[in-house]
């Protein structure tokens, strides 16, 4: 990443040594400061940050990270999305608990991601792995969205064909998820001009 600026649509890492892991604490640190966040927001953010890469460092297989702004009614958090294939907990909420460790570490991580983070969401299954969503907001979060979604390219690309979009109309709940056939520019620009014509059309 060359650029001061991460898109909307994010920046994807792996994240297998601590090497990376500083790299992905420094990049969500410039953005949250490119966002405004304040700088106590910031530090939170670090902290997150880099205990959810530890985490993924120490006992997750195939762990990525995907960093992005959350944008709602005029204000900006970070978005962190964490997903790998590791050894999973059989019980999120326990293992979210102070103290509570499998590993003989001080248990304190998830805990600490939690109390930091304006909001903490996560789903994990044992064997098979683990999904955490986390957002950084000043002050008090806005009103979750009711659905959402993230799209990621396949490896060694830079464009996802695969895309999705949510609204409202006349107080229907309506999704578009969309698949553009093949992969990379072309197939994202087909989705591109289907999420278009779905925000666009009547109800």
């Amino acid at each position: 990443m060359t650029a001061d600026v991460v898109p909307d649509h994010g920046v994807w890492f792996r994240v297998d040594n601590g090497a990376t892991a500083g790299g992905v604490r420094r990049a969500a640190e410039r953005l949250g400061r490119q966002l405004e966040l304040s700088a106590d927001r910031v530090a939170d953010l670090a902290i997150v940050t880099a205990e959810i890469t530890s985490n993924l460092v120490k006992h997750a297989r195939e762990g990525t990270l995907l960093l992005r702004p959350a944008r709602r009614t005029g204000r900006a958090g970070v978005e962190l999305v964490a997903i790998d294939a590791g050894p999973g907990m059989a019980d999120l909420t326990l293992s979210s608990t102070d103290g509570h460790s499998t590993v003989g570490t001080l248990g304190i991580g998830l805990g600490a991601i939690a109390r930091q983070a304006s909001r903490f969401d996560g789903y994990s299954l044992s064997g098979r792995g683990t999904v955490l969503t986390v957002q950084v907001w000043d002050g008090p979060p806005p009103e979750a969205d009711w659905a959402g979604g993230l799209a990621r390219p396949i490896t060694g690309e830079q464009d996802s064909g695969d895309g999705y979009a949510v609204r409202e109309v006349d107080g229907r709940r309506q999704v578009l998820v969309c698949d553009g056939l093949g992969h990379g520019p072309l197939a994202a620009a087909a989705t591109g001009a289907a999420v278009a014509a779905f925000r666009s059309a009547p109800a």
